[in-house]
């Protein structure tokens, strides 16, 4: 069907590239059954055009380069797509400067530094 180059990864890089890859997979299938018109609303409410359809584009973008990383097809693609995703979405949602409260506040700085990492880890995919 395909030929992957899993059989050239050791165990630990074939572990960390699917947990990479499910990372990402799980988020999309959470937050585009269950988190749908919140996700939207909040775009909409930080100006956002068309949120709904920027919101589906990103869960495109999102299920294809997770799909690539973990089928270890095309992973370059899919980690170029899976890292444009996570900076557009750091940068949307994670707007920590706007929130008041100083838990929340720290909660947004500690996501960002998360997706830091996640980067760090699609990088060395390539």
């Amino acid at each position: 069907m395909f030929d992957s180059s899993y059989a050239s990864h050791t165990t630990v890089q074939t572990i960390g590239q699917l947990l990479l890859a499910f990372t990402f997979l799980g988020t999309a299938l959470i937050n585009s059954t269950t988190q749908v018109r919140q996700h939207a609303d909040r775009m909409a409410a930080f100006g956002i055009p068309f949120p709904m359809a920027c919101l589906w584009l990103g869960f495109a973008i999102q299920y294809a380069g997770s799909i690539l990383v973990a089928l270890d097809i095309y992973t370059d693609i899919g980690v170029y797509l899976l890292i444009l995703f996570t900076v557009l979405a750091t940068a949307i949602f994670h707007r920590f400067w706007l929130v008041d409260d100083p838990l929340r506040r720290h909660i947004h700085k500690s996501i960002i530094f998360s997706n830091i990492g996640l980067i760090g880890g699609l990088l060395w995919l390539l």
